[in-house]
């Protein structure tokens, strides 16, 4: 499914930031949104945005997350250059490049594991609070007797009251 780009939408969900209650990243949201643009564009995404770009390529960018989840060791994000919604938009030298970009951060900040998954389509369904889409890197910590799991929204199921 494409996206028709030509209508005005939101390019972040408040909503889905509020369910990690985060208030700093949920006060942010709400000055992109009076903005109206897209944070992870380019061309707007240090006006926001923490943390510098660590390297990038010809169709993506990485940096760390300014909001890593909760508990997270590293947190980095992978984000298109151009601004795309949706899987079906990731042409194949894209793809490639995001192969190499996944290595070079294994090389350059090493991990004995961590979790990749990618923030593709309409944010009501996926979790995300923008909407442009965009890969994570979430690194934990080994587990042991003290540690508790990295919670992070993927999407919506039928809730106990529904």
């Amino acid at each position: 499914m494409m996206y028709n780009m030509t209508r005005k939408k939101k390019s972040v969900n408040i909503k889905n930031a509020e369910i990690v209650k985060r208030e700093a990243y949920v006060n942010v949201l709400k000055k992109i949104t009076k903005e109206g643009m897209c944070p992870f564009c380019e061309k707007h995404l240090m006006k926001h945005h923490p943390n510098p770009i660590i390297f990038k390529g010809n169709h993506w960018l990485v940096t760390e997350n300014g909001w890593p989840y909760e508990g997270t060791k590293q947190h980095f994000l992978l984000i298109p250059r151009k601004h795309i919604e949706s899987i079906e938009q990731i042409k194949a030298e894209s793809w490639s490049e995001l192969q190499r970009h996944l290595r070079k951060l294994q090389k350059e900040y090493p991990f004995a594991g961590g979790t990749f998954f990618i923030r593709s389509g309409d944010v009501k369904y996926t979790g995300a609070t923008v909407q442009h889409l965009h890969a994570n890197v979430v690194v934990g910590k080994k587990r042991n007797k003290i540690t508790d799991a990295i919670r992070v929204v993927i999407g919506f199921k039928k809730g106990p009251s529904s």
